[in-house]
């Protein structure tokens, strides 16, 4: 076999293997998806896993903060539905000073790493992916 046949025959076997590779999960997420898990500037982590039926419970996986408001560890902070692409809305769980808890509404926008929401404490406003 000549030398330029050679080449030709590496060229295509590379172009070849090149277009057959298979894409891998990396494990991160994709931009605008909630799953997973997200920390806030006081240490708070929240899961956001998602059920059967669609609904998207968030469960504070370390307190952080939250721990003089009386939250407790695996507690469910948040109830949500995706409304779209990066785009969830639903409650988010509030608490006082005396532990009495109240849920408010809550809308939660995802770009990339980025958690951003229009009704959590300053720590939760925004957070980060894990």
């Amino acid at each position: 076999m000549n030398f330029n046949k050679l080449i030709l025959l590496i060229t295509c076997c590379t172009l070849l293997t090149m277009g057959c590779r298979s894409v891998t999960d990396t494990g991160t997420k994709t931009s605008g998806d909630l799953l997973g898990s997200w920390e806030g500037c006081d240490g708070r982590v929240v899961n956001f896993t998602q059920n059967e039926d669609g609904e998207i419970s968030g469960r504070y996986t370390a307190l952080g903060g939250l721990t003089r408001y009386g939250f407790q560890a695996n507690e469910i902070g948040y109830k949500l539905r995706k409304r779209a692409a990066g785009s969830y809305s639903g409650t988010v769980k509030w608490r006082n000073t005396r532990g009495e808890a109240t849920w408010r509404d809550v809308v939660i926008t995802i770009q990339g790493d980025r958690y951003m929401d229009n009704s959590s404490d300053n720590c939760a406003r925004e957070m980060k992916r894990l």
